[in-house]
């Protein structure tokens, strides 16, 4: 029999020092005919963006834009310049981490909302975020990505 090995767990401290750590907020809105509501879904301390994009899949989205990004009949989406010449392409997951999540995106299409849509995205509130925020995880007023 093998001995108990205790885990270390590593502290947001450690984190830190490890990587740079910041901090997101991250938003929603819900539009349906007859109603809209914009909202602040919580904060999140993460490295990078990729982090975001993946936490909202999971936590919000239930796999929906990973979904998108392994659909092989899913075409690339063009860039446009401001003259909507064709700059460039770039997969789903490129998109949504340029725009930082779909509630950005001005060119969602709501024509099926009759029962709502619910969009998500983020935004970085502060870059190299330090001080301790373990009372405030503990209290789920921030979430951590680590």
């Amino acid at each position: 029999m093998k001995p108990y090995r205790k885990i270390k767990r590593i502290t947001l401290k450690e984190k830190q020092i490890m990587g740079k750590m910041n901090l997101y907020r991250i938003t929603f809105s819900h539009t349906a005919p007859k109603d809209r509501e914009e909202g602040i879904k919580g904060y999140l301390i993460a490295e990078n963006d990729e982090q975001v994009y993946n936490y909202i899949d999971k936590t919000y989205n239930y796999g929906c834009w990973k979904d998108n990004e392994e659909d092989e009949d899913k075409e690339l989406i063009e860039i446009y310049d401001d003259d909507y010449n064709v700059i460039g392409i770039e997969t789903f997951r490129e998109y949504m981490l340029r725009i930082n999540g779909e509630q950005n995106d001005e060119n969602y299409d709501y024509s099926d909302a009759y029962y709502g849509i619910t969009l998500y995205g983020w935004e970085k509130v502060k870059e190299n975020a330090e001080g301790d925020y373990t009372e405030m995880i503990d209290l789920g007023i921030i979430f951590n990505c680590i």
